[in-house]
């Protein structure tokens, strides 16, 4: 049974994290997202950055949620979810355009 209430979008779009190398984002909803990358961020981060969806670039604050660590001697890639605690109005729009 799926117990989410919000859709979610399997979509591959580019983030950036702080100062990190970009990444991208298994899947995204209005409540935040899901990255795929070599390193995996605690759970309990915060985190802030930039999502881009559309051409349009919408910086972000968030805290991570969750983590599943992958390995990187194997280049699998690890997953960690992100919370938005700030975004944008013009986001919440955007995601619903692309639905």
């Amino acid at each position: 049974m799926n117990k989410r209430f919000v859709p979610r979008l399997k979509r591959r779009l580019k983030i950036s994290l702080g100062g990190r190398l970009p990444a991208f984002t298994a899947d995204v909803s209005p409540g935040g997202f899901a990255v795929e990358a070599m390193q995996v961020m605690k759970v309990g981060s915060t985190v802030q950055g930039a999502l881009t969806m559309e051409g349009r670039e919408f910086a972000f604050t968030g805290k991570v949620t969750w983590a599943a660590y992958g390995e990187p001697r194997l280049s699998l890639r690890g997953r960690f979810g992100v919370r938005f605690t700030g975004i944008a109005n013009e986001f919440f729009e955007v995601f619903q355009r692309a639905m």
